[in-house]
C-alpha cells in the first residue's frame, strides 16, 4: 500500500507539473505570436518607420516564428548605426515628395498668375538648399570633402592658408619667397 500511495501521490505531482508546463508554453506561444503581430504592424500599416521594403506575409506557423525570431536578433546584431543614416526609399517617402512637388507647382503657377513667379523660384531655391544642407556633425572617420579630392591633404598650390595670409600681412606680398 504505501508504494501505491508514493505512485499516486507522484502521478498528482507530475500532473500539476504537466500542466504547469503546458501553461507555461503556451505562455510563450502567446508572447511570440504577440511580438509577430507587433512587427507585422510595423512593417505593413505603418510603414514610415523605416521599413526598406513591404514583404508578403504569408500563413505564420510556430516554426516561422522561431526562424524570424532567430533572424530578428541576427539582423540585429549585425546592423550599425550607419543604416539608420543610409538612403531609405519606400513608398510613403515617394508619396510625401511628390506631394510636396505638387504643392510647389501649384503655388508656383498661382506665383506666376499674379507676375511673382521668378521671385517665387528664386524664394524657394533659397529655401531647398538652406534645407538641404547638412546640419549634423561629422562622423569620426568619416571623410571631408577635401579629403576626398585631396587625399594626403597637403596644401593646394594657389590656395590660401594661414601662415601666407600672416606673412603677407606682416611683410607684404613682394616679400614672400
Amino acid at each position: 500500500m504505501y508504494w501505491t500511495e508514493k505512485i499516486t501521490v507522484f502521478n498528482m505531482i507530475g500532473t500539476n507539473i504537466r500542466d504547469r508546463l503546458d501553461s507555461y508554453r503556451r505562455q510563450k506561444y502567446r508572447e511570440q505570436m504577440t511580438k509577430s503581430i507587433k512587427n507585422i504592424i510595423k512593417k505593413i500599416i505603418l510603414p514610415w518607420n523605416g521599413n526598406k521594403s513591404d514583404e508578403n506575409i504569408l500563413a505564420i506557423t510556430p516554426s516561422d516564428i522561431k526562424v524570424s525570431l532567430q533572424d530578428n536578433q541576427d539582423m540585429e546584431s549585425t546592423y550599425s548605426d550607419d543604416t539608420e543614416h543610409q538612403s531609405q526609399c519606400t513608398i510613403l517617402r515617394i508619396v510625401t515628395y511628390l506631394l510636396y512637388f505638387l504643392l510647389w507647382a501649384t503655388l508656383y503657377i498661382i506665383a506666376i498668375e499674379y507676375e511673382f513667379g521668378a521671385i517665387y523660384f528664386i524664394v524657394s531655391t533659397l529655401i531647398f538648399i538652406c534645407l538641404n544642407t547638412r546640419s549634423r556633425p561629422k562622423k569620426p572617420g568619416e571623410l571631408s570633402a577635401y579629403s576626398v579630392f585631396n587625399p594626403n591633404c597637403k596644401a593646394i598650390e594657389g590656395t590660401l592658408d594661414a601662415s601666407q595670409f600672416e606673412r603677407e600681412i606682416r611683410y607684404g606680398i613682394g616679400n614672400i619667397h
